[in-house]
C-alpha cells in the first residue's frame, strides 16, 4: 500500500506541486479554524450583550465573506497568481468596481456602522433612544438593528427608518425605561 501511493505521488504529481496540494490543504484548513473561532466568539459576545439572533448572524455572514476572500488570496499566492497578473486583473476590475463602490458608498459607510454598533453597543432593540439632530430630531423605542438601518417606533407607531452612520454622526440619547416615551409632533399636522 505504502509502495502503490510513492509510485502515485512520484509519478503523476511533481515535486513543486505536492508542496502547493500540501500548503493549500494546511491554508484551508487554518483559514476554517480561524473563521470558527471568529464566528464563535462573536456569537459568545453577542450572547453575552443580549443582541438578537437576526444580528449576530449579520456579523457571522461578513466573517464568512471576510474568510473566503482571505482564502482566495491566499490560494492564489499559493498557485503561482503573480503580481504582475494580478495588476493586470486589478486595473481591469478597477474602473468597474469603483464606479459601483462609488455609487454604493452610502451602503458601505452603514455596514461600518452598523460592525461598530454591534460591537460598542450603545443601545439595542427594545430601549427607548432620541436622535438629536436639529429640527429633525426623532424619539422613540428600537424595533430593529439591521446591516443598513435602524428602525423607531414613536408613541403614536410612527415607524422611522434612520441609516446607521446617522446614528454615529449624531447624539443618541438612550432613555430611561419607567419614564413616558416623549413624542415628537412635528410630522403630524
Amino acid at each position: 500500500m505504502a509502495d502503490a501511493l510513492y509510485t502515485f505521488f512520484n509519478d503523476y504529481i511533481p515535486q513543486h506541486n505536492f508542496l502547493r496540494l500540501l500548503m493549500t490543504i494546511i491554508s484551508i484548513a487554518v483559514i476554517l479554524m480561524a473563521a470558527s473561532v471568529m464566528r464563535r466568539l462573536a456569537r459568545r459576545f453577542g450572547r453575552r450583550q443580549n443582541y438578537g439572533p437576526g444580528r449576530i448572524f449579520q456579523v457571522v455572514v461578513v466573517i464568512n465573506i471576510i474568510a473566503t476572500l482571505f482564502g482566495l488570496l491566499v490560494l492564489g499566492a499559493i498557485w503561482g497568481f503573480t503580481g504582475q497578473g494580478f495588476l493586470v486583473v486589478a486595473s481591469s476590475l478597477f474602473a468597474v468596481v469603483g464606479i459601483a463602490l462609488f455609487a454604493v458608498w452610502s451602503i458601505l459607510s452603514n455596514v461600518t456602522a452598523a460592525f461598530i454598533l454591534f460591537f460598542s453597543a450603545p443601545f439595542r432593540v427594545g430601549d427607548r433612544i432620541r436622535v438629536l439632530d436639529g429640527d429633525n430630531t426623532v424619539t422613540g423605542r428600537v424595533r430593529h438593528i439591521g446591516l443598513i438601518h435602524l428602525t423607531l417606533e414613536d408613541g403614536d407607531d410612527h415607524q422611522y427608518t434612520l441609516p446607521n452612520n446617522v446614528l454615529l454622526q449624531r447624539t443618541v440619547i438612550r432613555l430611561a425605561p419607567t419614564k413616558e416615551l416623549p413624542c415628537d409632533r412635528k410630522h403630524v399636522r
